[in-house]
């Protein structure tokens, strides 16, 4: 065998197995949007920020509906806001709500 092509046999091996070792992971998908979990939040009603509940988007939305007789959900569009929800309960709040829920009438 020529020295030539040993290093072309050499350098094709090499390429083959690191080339065929390696194979790209699959991306992870976005988390999913807050009224599509079963996160839990403490839930304050507006207006005067009472504290109401700890619970989840959707429990929380079907408390609000079966107290108030209104449709409840996420949506702001020609809502009424009736309840954030806040990853924790400390009061005065540091952070932004994680979870707005709206009354329609």
């Amino acid at each position: 065998m020529k020295p030539s092509s040993f290093r072309k046999v050499a350098l094709a091996t090499a390429w083959f197995i690191l080339f065929s070792a390696f194979t790209p992971g699959k991306k992870a998908s976005p988390p999913t949007p807050a009224s599509g979990s079963n996160t839990s939040y403490y839930y304050y009603l507006e207006p005067g920020d009472t504290y109401d509940s700890y619970n989840t988007v959707a429990g929380e939305i079907s408390r609000l509906e079966s107290i108030t007789g209104l449709y409840v959900d996420t949506n702001p569009f020609g809502g009424t806001l009736v309840a954030k929800g806040y990853t924790n309960n400390i009061v005065p709040h540091t952070i932004w709500p994680s979870s707005y829920l709206y009354s329609h009438d």
